[in-house]
């Protein structure tokens, strides 16, 4: 039965392990803030319908009643109103057309906002995800060097037993010990604090993690990205604004027909009656109206250019950010190249730290080096352990940075 256990035991492990794609999918399905996102896409998709529906006419019904007093022969007491009315734009200055391109600018910015706040998701979880292993590495060194010093301590009270070694040598190794175990404490803390964000973020808890890591990039093709297709947009939809509001000079032709039906009571009464034949019980009217606006102190002109100004404005935050992802591409590779030479003087100086502490163990084992030879390798082992593996995985984080600023989405390049 154990050994049936301890067989199943990697297999339970891997089910409820998840690898970066798992977490950055979770994220994409149950974050609060990409939801909010998508809502505000369809909020966006409503608008440009309601601006289509600008170009269909419109149907008013309406009713009322009255008492009037005095009241007169073309005026009873009692009038009941009711009555349907269609209007329909003919004509507005293209007014209708600039906010129905604007409504679709919003919509697209909605939909870059979205796919851009997903990528910076993405780079969040992999700064996680990469952050707890390296954190989980540097825990297994600061463990294994906690054994050690367990197994050393052991050994120099039995020679102090002997007269073989001191109570200060004893101490001293107790000292680095109990250190040791403290830095262990925070580093467990560190990891517990990246799992709780990283569960935060995705959704799913980050106990066990999948080894994945990104493709090594080779030709990668240079695109703006989202921010920048975000301005871009906004500022056409602002452009569009502009026109809308320059239309307000333009001729505004409306077509308009309207249909009553009316109830009199109380009427004053005639001699030899009649009376209703000075009122009118149903009427329909159609009518066509033009109107141009002549002179407003150029009201509509001072908004139309304020609404330019805004456009200018953005253009120019566009160019700026522009200069900035080149900038920040440039330095992405740039630094991928710096952190690959920073993993391999990791590696060689792991291996020399290994080496060196190797010797060294086994001199201070037999008397020949004491015990600050000793405790200073196992410290430059340690640490280059640590050092080693977090440049491997800073190495990846690096990596999902140069393929955001390369325009692309991370995403795409895990393995």
């Amino acid at each position: 039965m154990k050994v049936l256990l301890l067989l199943c035991l990697p297999l339970f492990v891997l089910a409820q392990s998840y690898g970066l794609k798992n977490f950055i999918e979770s994220a994409g399905k149950t974050n609060g803030m990409i939801q909010a996102k998508k809502l505000t896409i369809k909020s966006k998709e409503q608008e440009v319908e309601a601006a289509k529906s600008a170009y269909w006419p419109t149907v008013d019904v309406g009713a009322d009643y009255s008492f009037q007093s005095p009241k007169y022969i073309v005026s009873p007491g009692e009038t009941g109103n009711a009555f349907i009315s269609a209007n329909l734009n003919l004509y507005d200055g293209g007014r209708k057309d600039a906010l129905l391109r604007s409504k679709g600018f919003e919509h697209k910015a909605s939909l870059f906002e979205k796919t851009a706040f997903e990528k910076s998701i993405t780079l969040e979880i992999a700064r996680h995800y990469y952050g707890i292993q390296s954190l989980k590495a540097t825990l297994h060194a600061l463990q294994e060097r906690a054994k050690e010093l367990k197994a050393q301590i052991e050994r120099v009270k039995k020679f102090k037993l002997t007269g073989l070694a001191t109570q200060e040598e004893v101490d001293k190794l107790q000292s680095v010990y109990e250190g040791n175990q403290y830095t262990i404490e925070n580093t467990k803390l560190a990891i517990e604090t990246s799992e709780e964000n990283l569960k935060l973020i995705s959704g799913l808890p980050a106990w066990h993690l999948r080894r994945n890591y990104f493709l090594e990039p080779k030709n990668v093709h240079f695109e703006w990205f989202e921010t920048i297709k975000i301005l871009q947009a906004n500022a056409n939809a602002i452009g569009e604004n502009a026109k809308a509001i320059d239309a307000g000079y333009m001729p505004q032709v409306n077509l308009s027909d309207t249909y009553h039906k009316s109830h009199f009571d109380d009427l004053v009464p005639m001699p030899g009656g009649g009376g209703e034949a000075f009122l009118i019980d149903h009427q329909n009217k159609v009518g066509v109206s033009v109107n141009m606006r002549l002179f407003d102190m150029g009201k509509m002109s001072k908004e139309s250019e304020a609404v330019k100004y805004q456009k200018l404005a953005l253009l120019s935050r566009l160019d700026q950010a522009k200069k900035e992802q080149r900038m920040n591409f440039n330095l992405a590779r740039q630094t991928l190249r710096t952190t690959r030479e920073k993993m391999k003087s990791a590696k060689s100086a792991l291996k020399a730290a290994a080496s060196t502490y190797k010797v060294l163990k086994q001199k201070f084992e037999v008397g020949l080096v004491d015990d600050i030879a000793y405790l200073d390798a196992l410290a430059a082992k340690t640490l280059a352990e640590s050092r080693y593996k977090e440049s491997v995985y800073d190495y990846e984080v690096k990596k999902s940075i140069y393929y955001y600023y390369a325009g692309k989405d991370p995403k795409e390049f895990i393995r």
